[in-house]
């Protein structure tokens, strides 16, 4: 502690803060340090190691390690002479003699105060000193990088001189020198600069990135490596363009079109909904595609966020789209992240084992400071939505293309003659979409984080709030965060810290079939008749909207992630960590169903129309326990080695509790616990375990010449004794061209290596106890047990190896940069849900029966196309082609064309030696314009019907492929069924550009897809009359339906629709290739002479974000990626089913620092 003797210098350092703020700061400190009590003998002895620090930092350091304080005069007392330092439990007088020696200084110890004083003999040197000192002058400035980036910590020395200064946390810095002396500036990651002061006493200076100097550090896999020393295939999430559109979306949303190689896409716009993340293609054909997700060295299990109930339940509308529960980064704040690395290959993965076959992604959170100074920043945003919409019809249209449709038909039912004769329409004009879709909706998002800490404890901490309202009424979600990281060095060898995170989300769903409704729903009813009820369209299955979002669909979670870990250097470069961790997530929800939903005898409810309830609660936990060794040495300055070995064991259990009754007086009093009758209910639990043990060993000569070898051994209580054990081993080769003589210094191409990797991952992401044959208890006239599983205790790992080459360049002094490379992936025992015979009573067990194949070619350019002096211009492009197949699927579980059997049907179907993800369907050959072609087909048909008996001008035409002999046999049958589309893009990824001038930047980020096919399955509803889409509202598509005055491309509107214009076929298949600008953000940062009006502020920005602005696309629907109730990577993949779509955002906040 410096305590000028000054009153007036005392005066003035109370009286920049406030006394609230005062007090504020010293209750932090004093509450985070007593985190490090010792005992008052140990606080007497100083332990210091420091190379190159001034005096007054080693007191400082004495003042934290000790009790000791000090007072001395700051105008007499240099404390800016520079000090290399070792003291081991040294005597404060031994540690004074050796600090102060040839300073002109004594002490004197009164207790624990120290006052540092002139010796006798300095009086004279001061008026010496005094005269130099005239003569010189005080020069200040900043120091900044080149995109104007305040730098804290800059050494500022004067040459030829050990007097030096560092900029503050501002980049600010002051120092007295001689008029014509010379500065020098030296910064880590930055070319030196000298400048001479020639009698200025302002100098700001712009320090540019050194090209030698700079190592950007990336985190992989226990561990951490220098980005130019990776060996195997990693992608580094660009943070600014990640941070540009943090205060509007879940993390995984903002990982779309930033990576090359990672697809996603973003299904349902439903607030807290996950988006599908798929690193390299679709590995697996049972188990998740999702990536392994590592926050802070925990890795993440998929399956303990997943309610073990599965999707139990679903009949009563329980597809919630909560994927915020099923994706593990669904609930982490954005704005606390730091960093974000894919490991996408093997030899980067594989230290991960088992569970690394979708790829890994590594998420690490900020982290607290070490310049002594506490740091405060605050962000609030308000945003505003709209939702896209389709185009219907109104209720005097509407009953006009039914009129039309009956009256084409030859149907004389009932429901043909209350069109006919008018009695079936209402007098109502309702437009549903203004009724549910209540415009500009607003969202807020607040948060603030406390970052500080020293050279021996560090610690930040952060909070948030999250109310987001969607764009369909009874939708939303609030989210509260609240995380703490603490990291303390005990002594030079031992450290520890914590890391803590806790989220509460509290959702309300939408049904899943609400948005649906909106656009089938009858316009000419009301919402309410006559009586005050909802309407209901009587008889004809089909839901009231503004009565179905009536129904409650709740889910409240609570997720902790905690961990806590110490290190000990036992020797130099060898280090111990152990590390606990616990993953606790418990959920609760609750859906209710009034009772006037049963007026149109609705099928997703049964029983007596008394309204129906259901309350479930998950909750699950998984303990991970893991030590290592990590070893880093570096031999004759050329040979450098960075090991690690370690062991991990992982407990997972989670338990899963339903209950469910229908009858309530009223929906106030809704929990089950009030129904009248109870329609039972469902209990269980699970659990699992891991033990691994891990290594891997990094060598590089002398940053030349680079090596990676790797292995994880696997033991998983998934699997029986025999198969519960794997090893997933890798190895990585790179060679750094740009390092040999022949090409170091070379300005055009600066930057050049060649790499390579091998080795093999795992798939175990599957529930437990499917290898054991499973029983339960069942009651009816008596208790019984039943076989519920046949057990396979030959079910063994699904292994995935993964072989890449790749290239990595920079050009004109890295003003173009990037990486090119292709990977090839083969699954071989591919893990499959079979049926096994109908005799056992069992439901389907998983087996080993398939091969499957991804390979592709990814590409990542960085342009620094502009560099000015105020005005930049960066551009960020990644590209990637993925393909896939399914190579070979076990003869017992395919039929004989090769189509894997089992598989759900809406157009998804896998056949052997072809690609996952193929629409199947009929071929159409466009519109029947005349009957003439349709007799000549008929009179060549066997059977004299080539489609159907009323086939007529305005049908679909199908086209004849096949027949049960494999060739054309004049007919139209299943035969003639093949492939109409394929869902996986051509190319797939995203561009980001951002300018900057001056203080003000605008970036916008762009997402793509080209070639891939998208059937609209809601289409054939919206344009086509069957029977079972009764009475249901049309898009305006209908309005120019075939007719013999007006033949068009749109099929004939006809009840019953006999051709079966409304099956699927390629004429619902349309290109979903587009363009999408996710985020268009315009910020500003207030200069630093704007903010020294206000002392308190250290930083102001304030921005606008758009998101979702536009999308380019051919699509007719509303969302060109999709979305499926059926949403799987084999029968659900590239179908639109009119799910929640996708809202256009806008959203200003501000962001303060100080």
């Amino acid at each position: 502690m410096k305590i000028p003797i000054c009153t007036r210098h005392v005066m003035s350092c109370f009286q920049q803060h406030s006394l609230a703020m005062k007090l504020t700061t010293l209750l932090l400190f004093a509450s985070l340090f007593s985190l490090q009590a010792n005992s008052y003998s140990q606080r007497l002895k100083v332990t210091l190691n420091l190379n190159h620090v001034s005096v007054q930092e080693v007191l400082e350091q004495i003042e934290e390690s000790t009790d000791y304080k000090f007072i001395y005069n700051v105008k007499t007392f240099d404390t800016d002479k520079l000090l290399n330092i070792n003291f081991n439990e040294e005597e404060i007088q031994v540690v004074l003699d050796q600090i102060l020696a040839s300073t002109h200084t004594d002490y004197v110890i009164r207790k624990n105060l120290i006052v540092l004083k002139p010796s006798p003999q300095v009086a004279v040197s001061a008026l010496i000193e005094a005269s130099k000192n005239a003569m010189q002058m005080q020069i200040t400035g900043t120091v900044q990088d080149s995109k104007g980036v305040m730098l804290p910590g800059v050494t500022v020395k004067i040459k030829d001189s050990q007097k030096g200064v560092s900029t503050d946390f501002d980049g600010n810095y002051s120092i007295t020198a001689d008029p014509e002396a010379t500065l020098v500036f030296s910064y880590v990651g930055f070319e030196t600069l000298e400048t001479t002061i020639d009698g200025r006493n302002q100098i700001d200076i712009t320090l540019k990135e050194s090209l030698e100097e700079m190592s950007e550090v990336v985190v992989i896999g226990y561990g951490q490596v220098k980005k130019e020393n990776i060996t195997g295939s990693v992608g580094i999430v660009d943070m600014e363009s990640f941070q540009n559109q943090a205060p509007t979306i879940n993390i995984d949303q903002g990982l779309q079109g930033l990576v090359a190689g990672v697809n996603v896409s973003s299904p349902s716009g439903q607030p807290g909904s996950a988006s599908k993340i798929r690193i390299r293609g679709t590995t697996s054909l049972f188990g998740s595609n999702q990536p392994l997700y590592v926050i802070d060295g925990i890795p993440v299990v998929a399956e303990s966020n997943i309610p073990i109930g599965g999707t139990e339940g679903s009949n009563l509308g329980q597809e919630l789209d909560n994927q915020g529960l099923s994706t593990p980064i669904g609930n982490i704040n954005p704005s606390d992240i730091k960093s974000i690395t894919v490991l996408k290959d093997a030899s980067a993965a594989a230290i991960y084992g088992s569970r690394a076959a979708n790829g890994v992604i590594v998420i690490t959170t900020k982290q607290g400071t070490k310049d002594g100074k506490t740091q405060f920043e605050f962000s609030a945003s308000t945003t505003v939505q709209n939702t896209p919409t389709l185009d219907v019809l109104n209720a005097d249209q509407f009953k006009d293309v039914w009129f039309t449709a009956v009256n084409n038909s030859s149907s004389t039912d009932a429901f043909s003659q209350s069109i006919r004769d008018g009695s079936y329409f209402g007098t109502a004009n309702t437009n549903w979409e203004e009724e549910l879709n209540p415009s500009n909706q607003v969202s807020s998002n607040y948060n603030l984080s406390i970052r500080g800490g020293n050279a021996s404890t560090q610690y930040s901490t952060s909070m948030s709030a999250l109310n987001e309202q969607g764009a369909l009424e009874g939708a939303s979600r609030k989210r509260y965060t609240l995380n703490l990281n603490l990291n303390t060095k005990a002594t030079e060898k031992w450290s520890f810290g914590t890391r803590l995170q806790t989220t509460y989300s509290d959702q309300d769903a939408a049904d899943s079939g609400l948005f649906d409704r909106i656009y089938v729903y009858r316009p000419d009813l009301p919402v309410f008749d006559e009586e005050g009820n909802y309407s209901f369209s009587d008889g004809y299955n089909l839901e009231n909207p503004k009565a179905l979002s009536q129904a409650v669909n709740s889910n409240k979670t609570f997720l902790f992630l905690g961990t806590f870990f110490t290190q000990l250097e036992l020797v130099e470069g060898l280090k111990v960590e152990t590390r606990l961790s616990i993953n606790y997530n418990i959920g609760k929800q609750n859906s209710y169903y009034p009772e006037f939903l049963y007026r149109g005898g609705w099928s997703r409810l049964q029983g007596n129309g008394a309204g129906y309830a259901q309350d479930s609660r998950t909750e699950s936990s998984v303990v991970q326990w893991n030590s290592n060794l990590t070893y880093s040495k570096t031999f004759n300055d050329l040979h450098n080695i960075e090991s690690v070995l370690g062991t991990t064991f992982e407990k997972v259990t989670s338990s899963y509790n339903k209950a469910f009754g229908e009858g309530f007086s009223n929906g106030v009093l809704s929990n089950v616990s009030n129904a009248t009758s109870s329609n039972g209910g469902l209990s269980t639990s699970q659990g699992s375990g891991l033990h691994s043990y891990f290594g891997r060993v990094h060598y590089d000569y002398d940053d030349r010449y680079l090596l990676t070898v790797l292995g994880r051994v696997d033991g998983s209580s998934k699997f029986a004794v025999e198969n519960k054990y794997a090893f997933f081993p890798a190895a990585a080769v790179a060679w750094r061209a740009s390092e040999e003589r022949f090409l170091k210094g070379d300005k055009t191409l600066n930057n050049l290596k060649f790499k390579a990797s091998l080795g093999t991952t795992g798939q175990q992401d599957f529930r437990p106890y499917q290898w054991r044959t499973l029983y339960e208890t069942y009651f009816y006239a008596g208790s019984a047990v039943i076989l519920t599983q046949l057990g396979n205790d030959k079910l063994k790992w699904e292994t995935t190896q993964q072989l890449d080459f790749g290239i990595e360049f920079g050009l004109l002094n890295n003003r173009i940069s990037g990486e090119f490379g292709y990977y090839e992936k083969n699954t071989k025992d591919a893990i499959f849900d079979v049926i096994p015979p109908g005799n056992t009573g069992s439901n389907a067990i998983l087996a080993n029966v398939g091969e499957t194949q991804n390979k592709g070619l990814e590409l990542l350019v960085n342009f620094n196309v502009i560099r000015a002096k105020d005005f930049s211009w960066d551009l960020r492009i990644n590209a990637t082609k993925n393909s896939n197949k399914l190579v070979k699927i076990s003869d017992d579980y395919k039929d004989s064309e090769g189509f894997v059997t089992g598989i759900p049907g809406n157009g998804g179907r896998l056949r052997e030696g072809s690609p996952i993800g193929l629409i199947y369907g009929y071929v159409a050959e466009g519109i029947f314009q005349d009957q003439v072609t349709i007799d000549g087909l008929n009179s060549s048909a066997p059977g004299g019907v080539y489609q159907d008996e009323e086939t007529s001008p305005g049908d679909i035409r199908f086209k004849d492929i096949s027949g049960p002999d494999g060739i054309p046999d004049g007919i139209i049958s299943s035969f003639d069924q093949q492939v109409i589309g394929d869902a996986r893009p051509d190319v797939y990824g995203g561009f980001t550009n951002t300018f900057r001038y001056k203080q003000l930047s605008l970036s916008a980020q762009f997402s793509y897809a080209i070639g891939n096919d998208l059937l609209w399955f809601s289409q054939s509803r919206s344009i086509n009359f069957q029977n079972s889409f009764l009475g249901e509202n049309k898009t305006i598509d209908v309005l120019n339906a075939w007719t013999a005055e007006n033949p068009t491309n749109v099929p004939r509107s006809v009840y019953r629709d006999p051709n079966g214009n409304g099956k699927i076929s390629s004429f619902y298949v349309h290109d979903g290739s587009y363009l999408r600008l996710n985020t268009l953000n315009l910020r500003y940062d207030f200069s630093k002479e704007f903010l020294e009006r206000f002392s308190f502020i250290n930083g102001l920005a304030i921005y606008a974000i758009a998101q979702n602005l536009f999308t380019v696309t051919n699509y007719p629907g509303a969302n060109p990626q999709g979305g499926s109730l059926f949403d799987n990577d084999i029968s659900g993949s590239g179908r639109d089913t009119n799910r929640y779509p996708l809202q256009s955002a806008y959203t200003v906040g501000v962001n303060l620092r100080f």
